[in-house]
């Protein structure tokens, strides 16, 4: 080896060495865990399963940080401005990357160059409930109720793009009924204001309503989904009664800073699949409504390519914005 060459390797090893050292043993503190919707909805139900999982598997404290507020992206900034060493970690639904970039006029990241996709997690179906007051017994029945009235009627959603607004939104595309939207920042809000009858429906996820739905606080109508919930095999699909075709769901993932080291992406990728394949949190998510994935990187990325597509042309097909 010429002495050039030496040299080189020696200054790359000085470089990387610490950085590489660093990532075998990361975690090495408390990591914060952004989440970017209140508690109580789907992310932060799978936050708080996760930072468990992980506290036990590593050792270190995973403390989940609830920053709600403009449809997830608030949180997706922190993270993405972030310093890149894995000590912030991001649990959103997809829609900070697939829809945030249609539908406001510009974000304050670069989903795809400041974020690093390290697994698809769960994918989380939604159900269509009303308030008791809501003289609907079927979403027919609805739809038909929501065309005979010259005022629209009210919906809840987890906040402005959130996956519920864009599902009802579809939802009012493909059916013609007449609803407006009522953002609230999580489930953990627009239940409550749904149980109070201060909007009157609304796609929701299980957790954040099981209660309300058991108690009959909440009547469900429908499923999200191009197949029928196991949880729910009662309920038909909007696609079988109102709107075929419809099938609707919210992808949650977890993500890091873009320049994270690859070892720290990584280790914590083997983490999310773990936890989310363990015969404990599958049972647990079988019955809230969540069905665990557990991707690679590349997988994840690749999906969110092809959603971000798919979320395009749907977005402007039904002529959302949020400027």
């Amino acid at each position: 080896m010429s002495r050039l060459a030496f040299l080189l390797a020696m200054i790359a090893g000085a470089l990387h060495g610490p950085a590489l050292a660093q990532a075998q043993a990361w975690p090495q503190k408390p990591v914060r865990v952004l989440v970017g919707l209140a508690p109580g909805g789907n992310p932060d139900t799978l936050a708080r399963m996760l930072a468990a999982k992980w506290g036990a598997a590593f050792g270190q404290q995973f403390v989940v940080e609830n920053r709600p507020g403009a449809g997830s992206t608030i949180a997706a900034d922190l993270a993405a401005k972030s310093a890149p060493d894995g000590y912030t970690v991001l649990i959103s639904d997809s829609s900070v990357i697939t829809t945030a970039p249609h539908l406001f006029k510009s974000l304050p990241y670069d989903p795809f160059r400041d974020l690093q996709a390290v697994s698809l997690a769960v994918v989380v179906p939604m159900w269509l409930v009303v308030h008791p007051s809501v003289p609907a017994n079927s979403v027919a029945e609805l739809v038909a109720l929501a065309k005979s009235r010259k005022d629209a009627m009210p919906y809840a959603s987890s906040g402005n793009g959130s996956i519920h607004h864009i599902t009802m939104e579809l939802f009012k595309a493909e059916t013609g009924a007449n609803f407006t939207h009522v953002p609230f920042k999580g489930a953990g809000q627009s239940v409550p204001a749904m149980i109070a009858g201060d909007v009157q429906l609304g796609f929701i996820g299980y957790p954040a309503a099981a209660g309300a739905i058991k108690s009959g606080k909440l009547r469900v109508l429908a499923f999200s989904m191009a197949r029928r919930s196991n949880l729910t095999p009662e309920v038909p699909t909007v696609a079988e009664t109102v709107a075929p075709g419809f099938d609707m769901a919210a992808p949650l993932g977890v993500f890091v800073v873009a320049r994270t080291p690859r070892e720290v992406v990584a280790r914590l990728n083997r983490a999310v699949n773990a936890a989310v394949k363990s015969p404990e949190v599958v049972e647990r998510m079988a019955g809230i409504g969540m069905e665990p994935a557990g991707t690679t990187p590349e997988q994840y990325e690749k999906l969110l390519r092809e959603e971000y597509e798919r979320f395009g042309g749907l977005i402007g097909r039904i002529g959302m914005r949020l400027d």
